[in-house]
């Protein structure tokens, strides 16, 4: 485990811009902006991008502008996606380190401070565990690495705070993926040799069920394209293309079968 030095968590550290993106999202909107503000490290600015929703979501973030002014601003238009949507709050964003929490997820009280005392310099990308909700009461750690990142996306997105200077280096999110623009990011990283570091914290939670898992077919054709796009085309890219197909698919049948027998009980 990495030791987590002591900081001064109400001020004098680096500046952290949090960046929210949302498309009707009133169900877990405010537990996601909760979970910002009331961070224990306060040196930090709050962005949510909303994609022009129709439901409460507006309402909901307004209220929490209005008493947060100078920390949260927010801006609401339609866009092209997630990546788009990303790529918008980080333009805006002034911090020296950006975190992506997505409006369905949320972090822990301490996690930006956990971040910013492992933070070594403006070039090295920091990632913390991350909490997986199966149910509201069961949840696995998942814990980023570049191991098998050729093979498929390994860093778990919510727990990932990325300097602003790796961004100008590597670029922002390809607008052209709609749900693995991160493994894309993550790659070009990877191969540019942008320093990783890994802290075994806990720093976000999100739950089982995101896009990913909603559209897993266009998932997997878009994480072969990646690894064809960057690591050129292989047989064993196919391979793992129809492994992944079948093995999420039947794991996504398995969970919701074994979820709606324990909720019956």
């Amino acid at each position: 485990m990495v030791t987590v030095r002591k900081i001064n968590r109400t001020g004098g550290g680096p500046l952290v811009s949090v960046i929210t993106v949302v498309l009707n999202g009133e169900q877990t909107i405010e537990r996601t902006i909760r979970s910002v503000l009331d961070q224990s490290y306060t040196h930090l600015e709050y962005i949510v991008v909303d994609g022009g929703s129709t439901d409460k979501t507006l309402e909901i973030i307004r209220k929490f502008e209005r008493t947060n002014r100078g920390r949260l601003r927010f801006i609401s238009e339609p866009d092209e996606g997630i990546s788009d949507a990303w790529n918008k709050g980080i333009r805006m964003a002034s911090g020296e380190l950006i975190g992506l929490i997505n409006a369905d997820d949320w972090y822990e009280k301490d996690a930006i401070a956990k971040i910013v005392s492992c933070k070594t310099d403006n070039h090295t990308i920091v990632c913390g565990n991350v909490k997986l909700w199966n149910s509201s009461y069961r949840y696995n750690v998942k814990r980023s690495s570049l191991t098998r990142i050729e093979s498929k996306m390994t860093i778990w997105h919510p727990g990932m705070f990325c300097p602003r200077e790796v961004y100008k280096q590597v670029g922002l999110y390809d607008s052209h993926l709609k749900i693995l623009m991160d493994y894309d990011f993550v790659v070009r990283c990877y191969l540019r040799d942008v320093s990783f570091r890994f802290i075994d914290e806990e720093i976000a939670n999100m739950k089982f069920g995101g896009v990913s898992n909603r559209l897993i077919s266009k998932s997997m054709s878009e994480a072969l394209s990646v690894k064809n796009k960057y690591f050129g085309v292989k047989i064993r890219h196919f391979c793992e293309y129809a492994f992944y197909q079948a093995y999420f698919h039947a794991v996504i049948i398995l969970k919701k079968v074994i979820y709606e027998r324990v909720s019956a009980c």
